[in-house]
């Protein structure tokens, strides 16, 4: 048992119920990242301990519920984005197999964390704060989703979910192969009508006005997403280790009632290779990736009313059809010298990114005008152990240049950068460094504390500096839905944080907690501009000093060789320092969240009673028109067991109180005027079966 509870506190995991094989989630604090002998002692071996059953709908989601300072936001029925220590967007990587992929869409109705399926999934790897010195721009943070590798012999297995709201999900997987090489194929099919909230309404029925859904079309399907994917691992010899995988994704007919419109589809391809030789400490790693995506309001009431009162014969009244595709390579070589181990990299990436427009009569192609972002950086770093310290840090340089195609812009918005500004470049480089200093002092073998300091950059996005999308009517006349413009002219984003932690064991009871401080210099914002004559509002992005700050703990008790109890809180706040701006807060910061759960397990069946709490958000900013959030208090409740090694049933019900609420980032803000707020779902039962062959 004491084994079990060791392995448990140092990483939390979930069983994957639709596939046999665990889905590990390592936490990683600032010191374990760069010290693999340390980290190998404390998370080598993996239990079943943790959230061993969820309906499993979506990752982004499943985080959240995990970890009080990981919050999801609400869009639908899935495609949760992320926000880790109310760091969102861009300003944390998401990577897929240590691969860069952006989504299309420029409101994240397809985030990154959307493009793996949670069967594909081996483990979720997840470093806080601006310690990632291997990827460039990781602000406030890193999550990698590795996917699972083949097995030698010949096996599979094949799962199903069913749950309330005609929720289906269903995958097969199979594997074979020897010691030379070995190849893995599966197919999963995810399928759900829209949810309905603790006060009985689907989610279709919480839009209103132009945004509401035409009365016939508020119980067509949710999603239909259907993912496939395959890899090969091929193993001349104990030296030499060659992975190719690729997986597609096609996501159909997903509503998003947060937003104004909805996605026709979105298509993804995905191929990496990965090679390994072990004796010369090298890994070279070489990606691609491209998606596709069609949203548009042809679901809505505003698709109907379109000009002279009937609906268009195109179908809709606004659609964007937008495309992201990326290149990417890295090169690592890890040097073991007498007094140190360092590690030498170079990588870079191509981000391509378009978007056009159709807004009632208006052309706004180009609405991101195919945007170029080549990056080149290369980094070092090491660690050092000085008797019960262990020192760590490195730093790393970067070269970017974004450049936007000014030909791309159509007859609608090919003029808003001349009417907003008079001095521009729609082509920019930026050059820059990122660094972290860190000490961890080990009190025993397993307890220690740790303090780090960390500077790390992140170039604004293709949005930000040079999004163009015309509004039909000027903003003077409607000021609620202003044009919106990028800002060419936008500083990078520079993040010194400080963080200071400690994780202490005793007996059967552990407790790990951290607090941080990020200062950040040329934090992007939305705000809003003038044109040239001081007479029309545009929606934009403005650099301002501010300041987040924070933190977590979390305890584990083992009580009985079958009773654990496990608590988690985490709390953020951030405020403004400069900028144009009449509220201080920052917008999307989430309250406190709490989680609680107590666990029974005796090797055949397991049950667990799981609350999560969050407090009343009213830290909220005014100039966003960002409004006070209520508390919420959820219990859930989750049970298996294992008939023999090969069958696995279980199942549970999530909000059994049936309670109606919602997240703080539960509806958009200003400028894109949608504002739907979105509950969560009320009561859901779910049942899950899995069979190893």
């Amino acid at each position: 048992m004491r084994k079990l509870f060791y392995a448990a506190v140092a990483v939390p995991f979930l069983i994957n119920i639709s596939d046999a094989q665990i889905l590990k989630v390592k936490k990683i604090t600032v010191a374990e990242e760069v010290v693999e002998e340390e980290t190998k002692g404390e998370v080598r071996e993996v239990f079943e301990e943790d959230i061993k059953i969820t309906r499993q709908i979506d990752i982004g989601e499943i985080l959240s519920n995990l970890y009080p300072e990981i919050n999801h936001i609400r869009k639908g029925g899935t495609a949760n984005d992320i926000v880790i220590r109310g760091f969102g967007r861009d300003n944390i990587n998401v990577l897929l197999d240590g691969a860069r992929i952006y989504g299309a869409c420029p409101n994240r109705m397809d985030p990154p964390i959307f493009h793996m399926s949670t069967p594909q999934i081996k483990e979720v790897n997840i470093l806080e704060g601006p310690f990632d010195l291997s990827n460039q721009g990781s602000l406030g943070g890193t999550v990698n989703l590795v996917s699972k590798d083949p097995k030698s012999g010949l096996g599979g297995s094949f799962g199903f979910t069913g749950g309330s709201f005609s929720y289906m999900s269903g995958n097969l997987q199979v594997y074979g192969g020897n010691e030379k090489i070995k190849a893995l194929f599966g197919i999963s099919k995810q399928y759900s009508k829209p949810y309905e909230s603790g006060e009985g309404k689907k989610i279709t029925e919480y839009p209103t006005g132009t945004s509401a859904y035409q009365n016939d079309e508020k119980d067509r399907e949710a999603f239909d997403i259907t993912n496939v994917w395959g890899k090969i691992v091929l193993t001349p010899n104990t030296n030499n280790e060659i992975k190719i995988s690729y997986a597609y994704d096609n996501a159909e007919d997903v509503l998003y009632p947060y937003l104004m419109m909805d996605a026709v589809y979105d298509r993804t391809h995905r191929a990496n290779i990965d090679y390994v030789n072990k004796s010369l400490n090298l890994k070279v790693s070489t990606y691609w990736n491209k998606v596709k995506h069609d949203m548009q309001d042809k679901w809505r009431v505003s698709a109907v009313p379109w000009t002279d009162g009937t609906k268009s014969s195109r179908g809709y009244m606004m659609k964007t059809l937008a495309e992201t595709e990326t290149y990417g390579f890295k090169l690592e070589k890890v040097h073991n010298f007498q007094i140190f181990k360092m590690t030498a990299g170079i990588d870079g990436y191509l981000r391509n990114w378009k978007a056009d427009n159709e807004l009632m009569t208006l052309d706004n192609s180009g609405m991101i005008p195919d945007v170029d972002i080549k990056n080149l950086g290369f980094y070092i770093k090491g660690d050092k152990k000085i008797k019960k310290w262990i020192i760590s840090g490195g730093f790393r340089y970067d070269n970017t240049k974004s450049e936007a195609d000014r030909n791309a812009l159509g007859n609608s918005n090919k003029n808003l950068y001349d009417t907003y500004y008079t001095n521009y470049d729609l082509s920019k480089t930026d050059s820059y460094i990122s660094a972290n200093l860190i000490g961890r002092y080990k009190i025993d073998k397993r307890s220690s504390l740790y303090i780090g300091a960390g500077h790390t950059v992140r170039v604004p996005d293709p949005e930000e500096r040079y999004i163009a999308l015309k509004k039909p009517d000027p903003p003077m006349v409607n000021p609620d839905k202003p044009d919106w413009v990028g800002n060419p002219e936008l500083k990078p984003t520079k993040n010194n944080e400080v963080d200071a932690g400690f994780e202490f064991y005793r007996g059967m009871f552990a407790v790990k907690g951290n607090v941080f401080y990020s200062k950040l210099k040329d934090y992007i914002y939305l705000t809003k501009i003038k044109d040239k004559t001081n007479t029309l509002n545009a929606m934009s992005y403005q650099n301002i000093d501010a300041h987040i700050y924070g933190g977590d703990l979390s305890i584990l008790g083992v009580l009985s060789d079958t009773v654990s109890v496990e608590a988690g809180v985490a709390y953020q706040k951030g405020k403004k320092d400069s900028g144009n701006y009449n509220d201080s807060d920052l917008a999307e910061i989430p309250p406190l969240k709490t989680r609680l759960a107590v666990k029974y397990d005796n090797g055949d069946f397991f049950t667990i009673v799981e609350s999560i709490y969050a407090s009343k958000q009213d830290s909220v900013d005014e100039d966003l028109k960002e409004i006070p959030t209520k508390s919420y208090y959820v219990i859930n409740l989750k049970m298996g067991v294992n008939l023999g090694s090969h069958i696995f049933v279980g199942g549970g019900i999530d909000n059994i109180l049936d309670k109606n609420y919602y997240t703080h980032l539960s509806y958009l803000r200003n400028p894109f005027s949608a504002g739907t707020k979105i509950p969560e779902p009320g009561r859901f039962f779910y049942v899950n079966f899995n069979w190893i062959f």
